[in-house]
């Protein structure tokens, strides 16, 4: 009986006897593709409840930041989270690991849990194990086998439940594939079809394999193929650096992917493990002597399809130590940096020399009792973003010719500034003007003048001018003659008297004495006032609301939950902040004045003078104003995208929580240029693609100015035609209501053009001034609109009632034609529609501002004055700062466990630190891509160019023709001109 035992049992053991993988000297191969690999680890966990120590080790770490748009928790393993029982999922039979995952903590980690192998060296191979899903229903997280480098060359399989069963599915992903791409996987609803035919559930523990090369890595569910690609396929660089093998059960909250976390944790299986590989730590000679030992067809190899092997092969030392990339051998770079630091070296003096020449600390003082001196050319005064170009100005001007910005008056020295299309007219030298017999004071003037480039100017032109002191006050102004048909504007000394003894020259300005403090010019022949230089209270509001949406994107980037409900908080005070602060000082209504003050300037002109001209100048130059500064930002962020500036902002959203800060390159230099074109032509409703690319919820603004110009620019000719007052009040009431039914913009813009029509026709605040009877109700009223708008949005952030949702719910649906509350659209509305609340504070703030003494006074503040003229740059740069800059700032004081309210302390002194320090030095960038550019453009589409001439003028071609003549006499030409009834002949020699 015994030995009847005895035989059973040795037969049993022969039966279920297992290879040792350290057995197969000569490597393993693939009986598929001839692939032979050198090395091997394969285990079991139904014929073990201990992971094999010589091959596989748990981890015990925890993340401090993480790299994925979209992680809003961070992952963590702890050893005592993987256990081994008995697994009752389809597919599998016996015990299996479990990797655990726990309940998420309040700083946003969760600890799960995770296996790598002890070797990495692992270079190519085939890898299969047996992953079982978490359960369906428990919250989202992800089983994951993956083939990692340093998070730059991986090769990764998740096996993902989601937050939905039916959004369950298994990825799979190389570095550089957007996580979410669903194409880029297979749904568990889909296993069973015809392309996979898998018999089992989805649910249960799958057999997957991926098989990397070289040349191409595919990717398996059994035996069915699920994705392959090729080096040619790979939009990053290829995986060829050495590897660790890593299954790991985590959950990142990541909404595209896994979803999750789960709230009350979860755990998947893992049942085996066969890994297949070559490993890169073999030297060459070792090479060699594989080849040689193993060419000998006597001895065998094992396959990789034999079920029998176990245990994993031998290893050196060498072979557990991560893999690094050999450092850049700057030896040979030397020259290069030696050029590149020389042509760096003369650029900082050139630059530095130009601003210590120009700067104004440079400036000689006025001698006392006269007026000051300057020697600064024609200020090209920075508009703001949405304006028509060239500053908010009362008086009609043209972008780029002597705008003095925001100036209040007696704060600031006076000058002479000139305005109107002046044809020729450049940027004034430091060639001035002497006011006095006994004054060494100066004013600006251009340095060349010329009148419908006529031939008769031509030395002038070429020259600077001549200046001469005046012998007689009374002398008729030649200078004056010669702009008789443009307009000053902004004129601080308003009477000048000029010499009249020759067109080519101008003598000196003789002024009347100026009285600043009365505003008025005495000694002249009639007192006349001196007309204020800007609106200074406007462009302070237009300040002041260019701040706060940078402080609104701030919010959004580093602090969400000041800006988006049902957000998880760092503090309590967040939540405090949302419903106070943010409806009055953060909400998106504040970029409503941008819209209005616009078009209370881009159709003061027309309604003045009725000039058509002025139409056509901001239709030419409009456009270019905006769009090339915004392409040329944009060009820059995608510079730092592609030198890695802004490579810490996919680490930024698992400290914020944020997930609203955004970037994604270009495909192709043609895909930027379409973006470009989508900003300037999109409807305003359709987001164009470089908002995702470029500046995520900025620069969609754009396109809603610019076609919402062409609305005011139409609508002031029909406006100006309408002469009844109750007619255009009636027809201002029918386009206002019409737009916002339609949740157009435009009824930001209609009210921007009935308040300049109110001002400049019918002058009404003069009315309401004199009648203290209507002026103290409506200023009440108005006050009330401003204030009671976003009290609304507070009312909201109480209760369950929110009235921009129900607002929007009473608008017309665009594809069935019904309110929107009736189809599945209906909800709280996205960011790029206008909304009620947002035009009623529009109009209370625009107008609260216009009337108010007391608001004005707060608004012409000298920061705010100091800022207006950098606004569009502040409007470009934020957004690079903050997630550049920023980002590096967040992660970094993070990871060395920084407090987040201190954390956010430094990286907004920070970032503001550098925003505001560099908008003097990008501003005239700014200006010259914008301003200078559209005023080129208008000339040349305004003015008739001048006459063509030969290259050889003045010297005749038979000189060169005709050699024996020897002929150098100049052509002698005579042109009279006539201008103003003056004849002038010139005699070119």
């Amino acid at each position: 009986m015994e030995m009847a035992i005895f035989i059973f049992w040795l037969l049993f053991r022969l039966i279920t006897a297992t290879t040792d993988v350290s057995l197969c000297t000569c490597g393993f191969r693939d009986p598929r593709n001839g692939a032979v690999w050198t090395d091997a680890i394969i285990t079991y966990a139904n014929e073990t409840d201990r992971l094999p120590a010589d091959a596989l080790v748990s981890e015990d770490f925890q993340h401090a930041y993480e790299k994925n748009w979209n992680s809003r928790y961070r992952v963590g393993a702890s050893s005592k989270n993987i256990g081994h029982n008995e697994s009752t999922a389809p597919g599998w039979t016996g015990n299996a690991w479990t990797l655990n995952i726990d309940v998420p903590k309040r700083d946003h980690a969760v600890v799960g849990a995770s296996i790598r192998s002890l070797r990495r060296d692992i270079r190519y191979g085939r890898f299969e194990s047996a992953l079982g899903p978490p359960k369906p229903g428990v919250g989202g997280s992800v089983l994951a086998m993956r083939l990692d480098y340093n998070e730059t060359q991986t090769l990764n399989l998740n096996v993902m439940n989601a937050d939905d069963p039916k959004d369950a599915w298994t990825s799979f992903m190389m570095h550089g594939d957007w996580r979410g791409t669903r194409s880029k996987g297979v749904n568990f609803t889909d296993f069973g079809n015809s392309t996979y035919n898998f018999s089992s559930s989805p649910w249960g523990l799958v057999p997957y394999r991926i098989e990397w090369s070289d040349k191409q890595a595919n990717f398996f569910i059994g035996d069915a193929l699920a994705r392959s690609v090729s080096t040619h396929d790979a939009s990053e660089r290829w995986p060829t650096t050495p590897s660790t093998l890593y299954l790991r059960h985590s959950s990142i909250g990541d909404a595209y992917t896994s979803e999750g976390p789960p709230p009350n944790g979860s755990y998947a299986h893992v049942g085996m493990l066969r890994a297949f590989f070559n490993s890169s730590s073999m030297s060459v000679a070792e090479h060699g002597a594989f080849d040689t030992r193993c060419r000998d067809i006597s001895r065998v190899q094992c396959l990789v399809t034999d079920t029998l092997l176990r245990g994993s092969s031998p290893f050196s030392n060498t072979a557990t130590i991560p893999f690094k990339e050999k450092s850049i051998d700057y030896k040979k770079r030397w020259p290069a940096i030696f050029v590149a630091s020389i042509c760096i070296s003369i650029s900082t003096v050139l630059l530095a020399h130009a601003f210590v020449k120009r700067a104004p600390w440079t400036s000689k003082k006025p001698a006392a009792g006269t007026a000051p001196s300057t020697e600064s050319s024609f200020p090209l005064t920075p508009s703001f973003i949405f304006s028509e170009g060239h500053g908010l100005t009362n008086a009609p001007q043209t972008p780029g010719y002597g705008t003095p910005g925001a100036v209040t008056p007696g704060t600031s020295t006076p000058r002479v500034y000139f305005s109107g299309p002046v044809s020729g007219y450049a940027r004034a030298s430091s060639t001035s003007l002497p006011i006095g017999p006994d004054s060494t004071s100066t004013l600006p003037i251009p340095n060349r003048i010329s009148i419908g480039r006529t031939d008769n100017l031509d030395n002038m032109v070429r020259s600077s001018l001549e200046i001469k002191p005046a012998r007689d006050k009374n002398q008729a102004s030649a200078f004056t003659e010669l702009i008789s048909e443009k307009k000053l504007s902004q004129v601080t000394v308003d009477e000048m008297e000029l010499s009249s003894s020759a067109v080519s020259k101008v003598s000196r300005v003789v002024p009347k004495q100026v009285d600043i403090s009365k505003g008025t010019i005495t000694g002249a022949k009639r007192p006349i006032s001196v007309p204020k230089a800007c609106v200074d209270y406007l462009a302070g509001l237009v300040a002041l609301a260019s701040v706060l949406v940078t402080v609104i994107h701030f919010c959004l980037t580093f602090l969400p939950a000041t800006e988006i409900p049902y957000t998880h908080t760092h503090y309590e005070s967040e939540m405090w902040a949302l419903k106070i602060v943010t409806p009055y000082l953060l909400t998106f209504s504040w970029i409503g004045p941008f819209f209005t003050s616009s078009t209370r300037f881009l159709v003061a002109t027309y309604i003045k003078t009725g000039n058509l001209k002025g139409v056509a100048e901001k239709t030419v130059g409009r456009t270019p104003r905006l769009i090339i500064p915004c392409a040329a930002l944009a060009a820059l962020e995608y510079f730092c995208m592609q030198v890695g500036a802004i490579a810490w902002l996919e680490y930024l959203p698992s400290v914020t929580w944020s997930t609203w800060p955004y970037t994604s390159n270009y495909v192709t230099f043609g895909h930027f240029i379409g973006e470009v074109i989508e900003l300037m032509y999109i409807i305003p409703n359709a987001v164009p693609q470089i908002t995702f690319n470029y500046c995520i919820g900025v620069l969609w603004t754009i396109p809603v100015q610019l076609q919402n110009s062409w609305t005011s620019l139409l609508a002031v000719i029909v406006i100006r035609e309408i002469k009844a007052p109750w007619k255009r009040m009636s027809y201002y009431a029918f386009c206002i209501l019409n737009h916002w039914y339609a949740m157009s913009w435009g009824s930001f813009f209609w009210v921007g053009l009935l308040i300049a029509d109110l001002d400049i026709t019918y002058k009404w605040k003069t009315w309401l001034y004199a009648r203290s009877w209507a002026y103290y109700p409506f200023i009440m009223f108005v006050a009330l609109l401003a204030l009671g708008s976003p009290s609304i949005d507070l009312v909201s952030q109480w209760t369950a009632i929110n009235f921009n949702t129900l607002e929007f719910g009473i608008h017309p649906h665009q594809r069935s034609g019904h309110l929107i509350r009736e189809s599945v659209d209906y909800g709280y509305p996205p960011y790029y529609i206008p909304r009620l609340t947002a035009l009623t504070f529009s109009i209370g703030l625009h107008l609260l501002v216009e009337l108010s003494p007391l608001v004005q006074k707060f608004f012409s503040n000298r920061i705010l004055m100091w800022l207006f003229p950098h606004i569009l740059t502040l409007y470009l740069i934020h957004g690079l700062i903050f997630w550049s800059l920023g980002s590096v700032v967040c992660v970094k004081l993070a990871a060395h466990g920084v407090p987040y309210w201190a954390n956010m302390l430094v990286t907004a002194v920070c970032t503001y630190t550098i925003i505001f320090g560099c908008l003097p030095f990008l501003t005239p960038i700014i200006d010259t891509l914008g301003k200078s550019i559209t005023m080129n453009i208008w000339r040349d589409a305004s003015e008739k160019p001048a006459k063509r001439r030969k290259t050889l003028y003045p010297f005749s071609a038979d000189m060169f023709m005709d050699g024996e003549k020897n002929d150098t006499k100049p052509v002698v030409k005579s042109d009279d001109v006539e201008k103003d009834g003056v004849s002038v002949t010139t005699r070119a020699l």
